[in-house]
């Protein structure tokens, strides 16, 4: 090759390293560390996938009246639909509860086992946490592998690998469950390797997650809402919000007898019913990894000294009678989950599946309805409160 060829691609290579250093030093100079956060500022109820996979953002974010609840697209529903959710009853009053929502739409039984496993490494207020399932969870043949690819954070598995309370044998089956998955193993191996090209992998994993990071929680922290500090807010009155709420649901489901909301009922529940009856008659619940995913959640926790909330959400009887999921097949779904977190010390249940036919516990076919996140809140603030 000619030398002064040669001599021009090594100079266009170092300025091209120059220019990418320097872009690198620009984003972490523009955007705060992840651990900054406004201690006047609640980002707790802020529904985000970059702030639920920031643990140093939500380790200072908390208080010592945080709890850590893990759910999926049930914190997506805004008050200005359902002014039950948390947001507006906790956040909106200083009831000794300051809920801290991990997770979003997507984000099942594995994420929140590896979710869990990397806050315990950082430490839990109260060591105590909340997770919401649902049958949602457990279609059969369970997530598939490039919606799960989507929601893989590699900070909290690097987190979840560096948590010596977790047993070895759970960390094989969550490495197993990643390759199946398709995670590429480059960077699994980077968070628990030590190999010197596995150290060398984890510093440049982790430094592109930091700085993705970093960039993201500028709009988390936009979305902030006014920290509430006020002692005398006393103890929620829950007899009273029940009332409002059964009330709310009724102005808000008045075009439709399902007992949904007005807005789902005329966009999406009534325009696919025809095609929707008897879709799903081949659901059983029951061929797939969700069950030994969450009792890998509940193994963690277990491990980890942590008590477990698990809320059972139900979905909507009369719409899932319509498209061919039996009772019975539903039936089974819940009992297999209560039979699961049965065999734990450590962890109790807040059981609504009894609750598919009761008008305004949904706010559409699957999410909390004004009555349901009010007994929802309830069961999670007599938890909160134990002890």
């Amino acid at each position: 090759m000619d030398t002064r060829l040669l001599h021009t691609r090594l100079i266009a290579l170092v300025i091209g390293v120059v220019v990418a250093a320097c872009a690198i030093v620009g984003v972490a100079l523009a955007y705060p560390q992840q651990a900054e956060s406004d201690p006047a500022t609640d980002y707790g109820y802020v529904y985000s996938g970059v702030k639920s996979a920031s643990v140093p953002f939500v380790e200072a974010s908390m208080t010592d009246e945080s709890l850590l609840m893990f759910g999926s697209s049930e914190f997506s529903t805004p008050a200005s639909i359902v002014p039950q959710v948390p947001a507006a009853v906790f956040g909106g009053n200083d009831y000794g509860l300051r809920p801290m929502l991990i997770g979003e739409a997507y984000d099942q039984s594995l994420w929140h086992a590896i979710a869990l496993g990397a806050y315990a490494q950082a430490g839990v207020p109260r060591d105590k946490v909340v997770i919401i399932v649902g049958p949602g969870w457990f279609v059969d043949g369970g997530m598939d592998a490039e919606t799960f690819q989507t929601r893989f954070s590699y900070a909290l598995y690097a987190g979840f690998c560096a948590n010596g309370a977790i047993p070895d044998d759970v960390k094989a089956y969550v490495r197993d469950r990643l390759l199946s998955l398709g995670i590429d193993e480059t960077q699994v191996q980077a968070s628990a390797g030590s190999m010197p090209q596995d150290v060398l992998n984890a510093a440049v994993f982790g430094a592109i997650d930091d700085l993705k990071a970093r960039q993201g929680l500028a709009e988390v922290r936009s979305q902030g809402m006014p920290l509430v500090d006020d002692a005398a807010a006393g103890v929620p009155d829950f007899a009273a919000m029940r009332e409002q709420a059964i009330a709310d649901g009724e102005a808000m489901s008045t075009t439709n007898d399902w007992g949904v909301e007005d807005g789902f009922n005329t966009k999406r529940l009534e325009p696919a019913l025809a095609d929707a009856e008897g879709s799903r008659t081949d659901e059983t619940y029951s061929d797939t990894p969700e069950y030994d995913d969450l009792a890998c959640f509940l193994d963690i926790a277990d491990a980890c000294g942590i008590e477990v909330l698990v809320v059972i959400g139900p979905v909507m009887g009369p719409y899932y009678d319509l498209i061919g999921i039996t009772a019975d097949t539903r039936e089974g779904c819940y009992d297999r989950i209560r039979t699961l977190a049965a065999e734990y010390a450590n962890v109790q249940v807040a059981d609504f599946s009894d609750r598919e036919y009761e008008k305004h516990f949904l706010y559409d076919i699957v999410h909390f309805g004004t009555v349901g996140w009010t007994d929802v809140n309830e069961a999670v603030y007599a938890f909160a409160m134990q002890g």
